[in-house]
């Protein structure tokens, strides 16, 4: 739309799209150098602030398409940005509409980096066949950052939960500003000299790559790579780097992922013993089960051995019936004598002694009947019992030695086994167990247990 008549009016919508031609036309594609103030997020996922210098503000929006490629800012960073000035006709405000976003001295920084990195990688630094295994059996984890900082915090975290037996040293150091490079790399040296740590992680949480180039300085890439102790870098987050990232011995892409990396094997150990922990237990009861199932009741025995006492009693002669047998014998002598009175008056001395015989052979034959039979139920008795005895102790004897198999495994996994090893076990006046350092003071009474006996020691200096 051209106007070239000042005598014509021209409505507010014909003036805001004239501008806008213009604007948009001129100011294509502009470059502008300014301080990021009012930043202020909109729910749409927009960014809109001011670019400001001593003397002006220009209002500023970075769209969400735009925004996801470009590095994080924040109020009072001072930034170069690309883009172009627009205007919305609607309410005729001109924004710089953003495409382009870097901080103002990242390019010089960058250039400075690439250097410094082509340099050590010249040297052999960054090679991998100069990359220290991590140990498999770590026992001591050092910590180079800040002491108050989210990092420390969060690496506790995550070896509290995963492995909690695992001692913890922090070294705290500046991580960020002037010379911080030098306490990075005193701290490294300090860890390599105290000698009982396994594995070092130095690291920080994100930021811009100014407030990371500590991490990329000579000093503590010199200090990481004549570490004797296997480093892991863990600086900013998963798309921050530093060169540290290149000389250390493993790189990991957050401090907390730094620490599941130092715990994998203690967690993974941790949790075999657990499952086996867990099988065993289920194997032993299932066995004792199997077990108590072989063995019959004492009532099902009892009531075995009543029956055959009880079939071996009925297979012998009752003394009732031994009874009436000598009795009706009895009997018969007496009516055969009473019949014969009238004959035993004429031989009354030889029938008596006749009869005398006669009775004595009766018993006589009675008792050599009887005899047989009542030894030979009792030595029979008396087999059947030692064959009972006999199984009873055996089948006893071998529960016994499985209970102390059983006993003798379990024995193998209790605590008292570990302390037997030359382990000890340290509680307060509490009963607490002491894990850490830090859960005691100077003053405290101390309880530890040995294979054998407790000591009561007074903490005099907390190392």
């Amino acid at each position: 739309m051209a106007y070239d008549d000042l005598t014509t009016p021209l409505s507010v919508s014909e003036v805001n799209s004239l501008i806008k031609g213009t604007l948009d036309e001129s100011f294509y594609q502009i470059m502008v150098k300014g301080e990021i103030s009012g930043f202020r997020p909109s729910p749409s996922g927009h960014a809109y602030f001011d670019l400001k210098d001593n003397d002006s503000a220009l209002p500023s929006v970075v769209f969400r398409s735009s925004l996801l490629t470009m590095p994080r800012f924040k109020n009072g960073d001072l930034v170069i940005a690309s883009g172009r000035i627009s205007l919305y006709e609607k309410t005729g405000k001109l924004s710089f509409i953003i495409t382009k976003l870097t901080n103002a001295g990242d390019g010089e920084l960058q250039a400075l980096l690439e250097k410094r990195k082509q340099y050590y990688q010249n040297l052999g630094w960054f090679d991998l066949d100069k990359k220290k295994p991590l140990p498999k059996d770590i026992k001591t984890l050092g910590i180079v950052t800040s002491a108050t900082g989210a990092v420390f915090h969060d690496i506790l975290d995550v070896t509290r939960r995963r492995a909690p037996s695992l001692n913890i040293v922090l070294f705290p150091c500046s991580v960020q500003g002037k010379g911080a490079e030098e306490t990075i790399a005193s701290r490294i040296r300090q860890a390599n000299n105290f000698e009982n740590v396994d594995v070092l992680i130095v690291g920080r949480g994100g930021g811009s790559q100014e407030d990371l180039s500590c991490f990329s300085t000579d000093e503590v890439i010199e200090a990481i790579h004549y570490s004797k102790i296997p480093i892991i870098s863990a600086v900013g987050h998963e798309v921050d780097w530093a060169l540290s990232d290149y000389c250390a011995d493993v790189r990991a892409g957050t401090p907390s992922i730094a620490a599941e990396m130092v715990t994998k094997d203690i967690f993974e150990r941790r949790n075999r013993l657990s499952n086996a922990k867990n099988t065993m237990h289920l194997l032993m009861e299932k066995k004792i089960l199997q077990e108590k199932e072989k063995i019959p009741s004492l009532s099902l025995m009892k009531s075995y051995i009543d029956k055959k006492i009880t079939e071996k009693r009925n297979a012998l002669p009752s003394l009732d019936y031994l009874s009436s047998i000598l009795s009706k014998k009895v009997q018969d002598a007496q009516y055969r004598l009473i019949m014969a009175d009238d004959e035993m008056h004429r031989i009354e001395k030889e029938k008596i002694e006749e009869n005398k015989r006669l009775l004595d052979n009766y018993n006589r034959d009675i008792s050599i009947s009887l005899s047989p039979r009542i030894r030979e139920s009792k030595i029979l008795l008396s087999s059947l019992k030692r064959e009972i005895v006999s199984l009873l102790k055996g089948r006893i004897d071998i529960k016994k030695e499985e209970f102390y198999s059983i006993k003798k495994e379990m024995n193998a996994l209790s605590p008292l086994s570990v302390l037997e090893r030359g382990y000890a076990l340290v509680r307060d006046e509490n009963g607490k167990i002491i894990r850490d350092k830090k859960d005691v003071k100077n003053g405290d009474t101390l309880y530890i247990r040995v294979e054998k006996g407790e000591i009561k020691s007074i903490v005099e200096d907390n190392i």
